[in-house]
């Protein structure tokens, strides 16, 4: 996910993110809680880590057609992405299964089918984005059941090849319906032309689209808790699920996702920038420690100060150690080794 010349505030949108990701798996691994908590607290937290994947994949998307790789190199990018998922899963036996599909195994498939679509994002043609969004919105509404269930354990199973491949393309963590929605929007952003195609030129249309967005967002919010359910929620019954991402959560999203990337665009932040350079890494490392800690919170009865200390706290050490990092080993991370292996063999 390197590029030849960096652009500052791609890498505050790749920091931002893997550190929202690293926030998001620590909470779910030390939370105090065994049932879901509606507080405004818990939804400022769901909001943040449910932004978390929407804006890595969004950003993948964004450098997948930038990178000009051949397709030799594209099959062993890919290729590399599924073993590192398999790495992933291994490391983390509580969570995963050695074959279960996740984020990683999404841009391996990200990185062999994007190419092949390239000619129809041209000088920010939102067409495709929004078509793929109609018709995803579409078989979600009408055939919510494709999807599979909130069940964890059903969407992590590798029991069978039949059951993997169904978790890869549909049912599993991030299958490739519907997330693929959120790399189309990267690659949209990527086509636009402004400022080398790392700007979301902020034109009415798109004002009016994000309006409508935040609209939804509230109406959806206070619907919820005048009705007394959920709003947001990763796997319980809710307006917003993660697992499966539905319809709503597509639509709040891309809204959150457009917000944060115009945000940062027109900033001079650079406190998540060398976590962005090694986002990558990050993100299949900061798993160890989880592992190896999962079960403190029982075992030493966290409370939720406690616990969400020692969530903060894990999250934020990624900053200085990537900034360390990056003075000392540039070239000893992932995105270094998978650079320097595609570039000797092809």
């Amino acid at each position: 996910m390197a590029q030849t010349q960096r652009i500052h505030h791609i890498d505050a949108l790749r920091g931002g993110a893997v550190l929202l990701m690293v926030m998001v798996h620590a909470a779910a691994t030390w939370n105090p809680f065994n049932s879901p908590q509606p507080s405004v607290l818990a939804y400022i937290v769901s909001g943040l880590g449910g932004l978390a994947a929407p804006l890595f994949v969004t950003l993948f998307g964004w450098g997948v057609l930038r990178s000009e790789l051949s397709a030799k190199q594209r099959i062993f990018q890919s290729l590399f992405l599924f073993s590192m998922q398999i790495s992933v899963n291994i490391t983390s036996p509580h969570l995963f299964h050695p074959f279960t599909p996740g984020v990683l195994s999404l841009m391996a498939m990200l990185t062999l089918i994007l190419p092949f679509f390239s000619r129809y994002f041209r000088d920010f043609n939102t067409l495709p984005l929004i078509l793929l969004s109609i018709i995803s919105a579409t078989i979600q509404l009408s055939v919510p059941e494709i999807q599979g269930s909130g069940n964890w354990s059903e969407r992590v199973a590798a029991d069978s090849p039949t059951m993997i491949l169904s978790n890869l393309l549909v049912t599993g963590t991030y299958p490739l319906f519907p997330w693929i929605v959120f790399a189309v929007l990267g690659v949209t952003i990527s086509k636009s032309g402004a400022n080398r195609g790392a700007n979301i030129p902020f034109n009415p249309a798109i004002r009016i689209a994000v309006g409508l967005g935040l609209m939804f967002c509230t109406v959806s919010f206070f619907a919820s808790r005048a009705y007394g359910v959920l709003w947001a929620h990763p796997t319980a019954e809710a307006c917003l699920t993660f697992f499966p991402a539905n319809a709503p959560f597509l639509l709040a999203g891309v809204t959150g996702v457009v917000l944060i990337w115009f945000l940062l665009q027109n900033t001079t932040l650079t406190l998540f920038n060398n976590a962005g350079k090694l986002s990558l890494t990050i993100y299949i490392i900061h798993f160890i420690p989880l592992t190896l800690m999962h079960n403190f919170d029982a075992r030493f009865d966290w409370g939720l100060g406690v616990s969400a200390l020692v969530v903060l706290t894990y999250t934020l050490i990624w900053i200085p150690i990537s900034a360390l990092w990056i003075t000392y080993y540039p070239r000893a991370n992932i995105e270094s080794v998978i650079k320097s292996i595609r570039n000797s063999l092809f």
